[in-house]
């Protein structure tokens, strides 16, 4: 294994245990905005502080995975950009004088 691939597997537990920990604290801060406080303003503040952790955490939960998958998710677009041979390429016409 390559050294560029040994950090980027080494990536995956931090940004996965970080996005945890924010996905959490999101749901707590919804939770807190919807139910334990009764006005209405501080609560609007509570819910929107806590979409921001989720988007967060949801976002370094796929750093994670996307660091942990990545010689895996560049053979697959690799796979997938390999174009066959087409019928009207370059030597397609080297019989023809």
């Amino acid at each position: 294994m390559s050294k560029s691939a040994g950090e980027s597997i080494r990536l995956f537990k931090p940004l996965f245990a970080a996005g945890m920990i924010l996905v959490a604290f999101g749901i707590f801060c919804i939770w807190i905005g919807t139910s334990v406080i009764s006005l209405k303003e501080e609560g609007e503040g509570f819910k929107i502080i806590g979409i921001r952790f989720l988007i967060g955490g949801i976002v370094s939960i796929t750093l994670g995975f996307l660091a942990k998958y990545y010689l895996f998710i560049k053979y697959f677009f690799n796979q997938i950009s390999y174009k066959r041979r087409d019928e009207h390429d370059e030597r397609s016409d080297w019989d023809k004088p």
